[in-house]
Formats: C-alpha cells, structure tokens, sequence
C-alpha cells in the first residue's frame, strides 16, 4: 500500500497518515512472528543436523565394535529388568493403598494388626474394587470382633447436669461467695 495510491481514492492526508500507522504496525508485527519463524525453524534444522550426525558417528562406532553392541543389549535388558520390576512394585503398592482405604471404612481400633490378620495374596484389585477383601474383613469381624470399633446405636452416651451456680456440695447449704462478701460490706 502506498501513499499515491490512498491519494487517488480521496482520502485526505490526515487519514492518510493514520491509515499508514495502522498498516506499519500490522506489518511490523507481522515481521517479527515471520523472523522468529523463521528463527526457530534455522534452529530446529540445526538441531536435527547435529542430532543426525551423532547417530552416524554411534553408529561408525558400533561397526565391529562387539563389545559396545553387548554392553547396549546389557543394558537394555537391565532396563527391562528394572522396569518390570517397578511394575511390580507399584501393582503392590496401589493394592496396599486400596486395601488401607477400604479398611477405614471398617473402624479398625489398630490398622496395622488388622492388616496382618489379611491373607492379601487373595486379595485382588480390580475394576470393581478389591476382589477378595470383604470375604476376610467380614470373617475377622465376626471372629475377631475386638479388633473394631463397636457401635453403641441403642444407648445415648451420658452427658453431665450443669447447676446455674455450680455444682452443689454434697447437699451443704453453705453461702455463696457472693453472699459472703455481702455480709462483709455490710449489705
């Protein structure tokens, strides 16, 4: 867009200029996302040159090296060593989990001895919830009844009688403090 050009379809050069500071802006905001394209874009292609340059030069270095190529398959099976072994621990620990929570639901009075009384290689998680677990739970409590809390629903528990000028003595009428000082003043 050129200045001319606004001049021939009658604009006046106030508008003009307005006209021009809009479009710089525009412009200039458009150049700078196209440099930092293009910017990363040079940075990306670098990357990938030297990433790929890497790998040929392992590879140079792998031909006919045996032993390099067996320290990789080592260390490969370690890895999938260690994570199965991972695997296998956080199955065990999301069961323990799982089984902790359903057991507070249980009011247990010592978690911990309850938890020694579960066979838990029976216990199961799945999608349902701990296959196995309510079949133990249930059996300990019939059983094992003093290792639960025991809920007293027939019996309201006890509470004290407040008197408004305090407990009495063992029957005694003897004066108030406040009758006390009274007689003292003279009152």
């Amino acid at each position: 867009m050129k200045r001319e050009q606004l001049k021939e379809l009658g604009l006046s050069d106030e508008q003009i200029g307005s006209i021009m500071a809009l479009h710089g802006a525009t412009v200039n905001e458009l150049n700078n996302q196209l440099a930092n394209a293009q910017q990363e874009t040079t940075q990306y292609k670098d990357q990938l040159t030297a990433n790929q340059t890497e790998l040929d030069s392992l590879k140079e270095q792998a031909k006919g090296n045996e032993d390099l190529t067996g320290k990789l398959t080592e260390l490969q099976n370690k890895f999938d060593e260690t994570t199965a072994a991972s695997q296998v621990k956080l199955a065990e620990q999301q069961k323990d989990f799982a089984i902790k929570l359903a057991l507070k639901d249980a009011n247990p009075l010592d978690e911990e001895i309850v938890l020694a009384q579960l066979d838990k290689d029976t216990i199961k998680v799945t999608d349902k919830g701990l296959q196995g677990f309510e079949e133990q739970l249930n059996a300990l409590q019939e059983n094992k009844s003093f290792l639960f809390q025991q809920s007293d629903t027939g019996t309201a528990p006890r509470t004290p009688t407040i008197m408004a000028g305090g407990n009495p003595q063992n029957g005694a009428t003897e004066k108030s403090i406040v009758q006390k000082i009274q007689e003292r003043l003279g009152e």
